[in-house]
């Protein structure tokens, strides 16, 4: 009882023991069931090459040499299933085509299922390792992060972690200002289309790629039961509907269609020239492990695929709807002093839109998947106070006047010495032309301190003999 109270009390960053960069759904299939399949396949190999997985009942006459060769025949030739209430078919197709082929290969079966389900997880990591940002060691410095006490070592963590995030987000910002100023041509405009945009360029790369990776999840645990289908035969993906039917009539669990335990077996054997005919009745005890794993297996890949469909609309919800992924930036800022809701409200929307954008968003809430809330909040306030004092924004001036001063988007924060003015790229070294445009009016105010000082410059000129009247004229 004393394990048990230790073992509960212990948080989950302080048994963690694997690196994710996923969510617990995602770890259901590529961690768990892997596992449950490896187990699997090793009870069911251990029972078939350290036990007796088939006995078969011969005649009196066998010794016990062809006792064994008709087991080890049987084992490897399959047998054929027949229910006790119907005759034996006369001829050999007719039983050939009730053979049970599968129960040699199911360590294999299982070990394959598990090479489906950590599949995606290969792709995942092989992916976003391409964006450029290592999501695993993210995750491992806010936990780290949290476990920490000393001041200096949670100081070196959080640079770590801020330093990593907004590089990404920099080195995004540069690339798309290059790919923005390449024209690309209709065909392959219509490409890009075709892929859902995703591109490091439009800011939404790990989120795009997260979700294939999850429609991958979903896909491999809805064919893998028509694919069981395929290797076990008899509707397999009825048989979890079965197995509930009989539970709920009471009935008795003895023989069935799926996983017979008694079957038939045809072999010949060779004595002084003549061939002898039998026809054994064998009983395959493995067939009470894989019942049961089976069964097992059924209701798990049912369950992983309704968990799976739910966690992609949750996501896809927080990751599409920009009103979602203000409203959790908003509340995670909302905790700190640094962040003022009613005078910074677009500032705020304009951080979480065109600074963190999707993938910025997506990292935050990952991290909060697998760390602490309180990390993600300390995180994402040192990066609305960077934004804030760097001032990373994207300028909203389609309301201005074309001819404003406030026009102008300033590119030097980014690295580059290019200034847009009204649409117009214009450099440094050239100079540039007078405007035409006459100046606007001057408001009173200016106009009556205008005249003072002209007043005051006349006054001083007449004052003052020591200049000629040469000096007057000029």
């Amino acid at each position: 009882m004393e394990l048990v109270r230790q073992l509960a009390g212990l948080s989950v960053s302080h048994v963690r023991q694997f690196r994710d960069d996923d969510s617990y759904i995602d770890r259901l299939s590529h961690r768990y069931t892997t596992t449950l399949c490896v187990v699997f396949a090793i009870l069911v190999t251990t029972k078939q090459y350290a036990g007796d997985p088939i006995d078969c009942w011969v005649p009196a006459q066998f010794k016990p040499s062809y006792e064994a060769y008709t087991d080890s025949y049987c084992w490897i030739a399959n047998t054929y299933y027949i229910p006790i209430d119907q005759e034996l078919p006369d001829d050999e197709p007719g039983r050939r085509n009730k053979d049970i082929l599968y129960y040699q290969w199911v360590p294999f079966i299982l070990l394959f299922q598990a090479f489906l389900f950590y599949f995606p997880r290969i792709v995942w990591r092989t992916l976003n390792f391409r964006a450029g940002l290592d999501l695993v060691n993210l995750v491992d410095a806010a936990i780290k992060y949290e476990q920490v006490e000393q001041y200096e070592s949670r100081d070196r963590i959080m640079s770590y972690l801020i330093v990593n995030i907004e590089r990404y987000i920099s080195a995004r910002a540069q690339l798309t200002r290059r790919h923005i100023e390449k024209r690309f041509s209709c065909l392959r405009r219509m490409f890009r289309m075709c892929f859902f945009c995703s591109n490091r360029h439009y800011g939404n790369y790990l989120v795009i790629v997260y979700f294939l990776v999850k429609l991958m999840w979903l896909v491999n645990a809805l064919a893998q039961l028509f694919l069981l289908n395929a290797f076990l035969g008899n509707d397999y993906y009825l048989f979890g509907f079965e197995v509930i039917e009989k539970l709920l009539k009471n009935q008795r669990w003895t023989e069935n269609r799926h996983f017979p335990k008694v079957t038939y077996c045809d072999f010949k054997i060779r004595e002084i020239g003549i061939n002898h005919f039998y026809t054994v009745q064998c009983v395959l005890r493995i067939n009470l492990f894989n019942e049961v794993i089976f069964i097992i297996q059924w209701f798990w890949l049912i369950s992983i695929s309704a968990a799976t469909v739910y966690d992609f609309l949750l996501w896809l919800y927080h990751c599409t709807i920009p009103n979602e992924k203000v409203r959790f930036i908003r509340r995670h800022l909302g905790i700190m002093s640094s962040f003022h809701p009613q005078e910074e409200r677009q500032l705020a929307r304009n951080f979480v839109l065109h600074y963190l954008k999707d993938d910025g968003v997506f990292v935050t809430r990952l991290l909060s998947a697998n760390s602490s809330d309180l990390v993600v909040t300390e995180i994402i306030n040192q990066l609305w106070i960077r934004f804030k004092t760097t001032n990373h924004l994207y300028p909203t001036t389609h309301n201005q006047h074309p001819n404003s001063t406030e026009n102008n988007i300033d590119t030097s924060i980014f690295g580059t010495n290019i200034t847009y003015q009204n649409g117009n790229t214009s450099n440094l070294n050239h100079r540039q032309r007078p405007s035409r445009i006459p100046a606007p009016p001057l408001p009173p105010f200016a106009r009556r301190l205008t005249q003072q000082l002209s007043t005051n410059d006349k006054s001083e000129t007449i004052s003052d003999p020591s200049k000629s009247a040469k000096d007057t004229d000029v």
